[in-house]
């Protein structure tokens, strides 16, 4: 039964280095902790995360269950991204809403400075503000909604990359 396991173990593990997997920790031939996949990763497999495999006897052969969970460093670049996106969307929202003040009411608001052509406000230029802040905005915070749906689908689908290894463990073995 040893033999079986220890023959489970290295097959997983060449399977998992030929993947690009950086192997963490392991404990042969019971236990390996790999981290895959890149922090610009977006998809469920290209995604940063861990995964731990445990291999131990099963009736007449071998059983190996796999943990997967996200990695903590593209959980926080994902959050922190988000936030920092939201803000600057924000801030282009806020210049838009001065220059809208400034054609709609002629009051003059922080960031109508942008919109001044030799010393004097410019109505091109501030239409031209008005028009590319709302834009830059909008598309940041399209941007956002989708990497918060991202996010949702690499958190359902973490697995994926465990269970496509396991499958083509399963084809190796007689």
């Amino acid at each position: 039964m040893d033999l079986e396991i220890e023959k489970t173990y290295s097959e997983l593990k060449a399977i998992l280095l030929e993947k690009e997997s950086k192997i963490v920790s392991e404990e042969p031939p019971n236990q390996i902790l790999i981290e895959h996949g890149s922090l610009r990763g977006v998809t469920p497999k290209g995604a940063k995360k861990a995964v731990k495999y445990e291999i131990s006897p099963h009736e007449s052969g071998t059983r190996i269950l796999s943990y997967s969970s996200i990695s903590k460093d593209w959980a926080n670049l994902t959050l922190w991204g988000n936030i920092i996106a939201g803000v600057v969307a924000a801030v282009f929202w806020w210049i838009a809403a001065d220059m809208e003040n400034l054609v709609a009411n002629g009051t003059s608001g922080y960031w109508t400075w942008l919109a001044n052509a030799f010393g004097y406000p410019d109505v091109q230029y501030v239409f031209f503000m008005i028009n590319v802040t709302k834009a830059l905005s909008i598309v940041l915070v399209i941007t956002i909604i989708l990497e918060i749906l991202d996010v949702l689908i690499v958190h359902r689908m973490i697995d994926t990359f465990a269970s496509e290894t396991l499958e083509e463990l399963a084809q190796k073995q007689p």
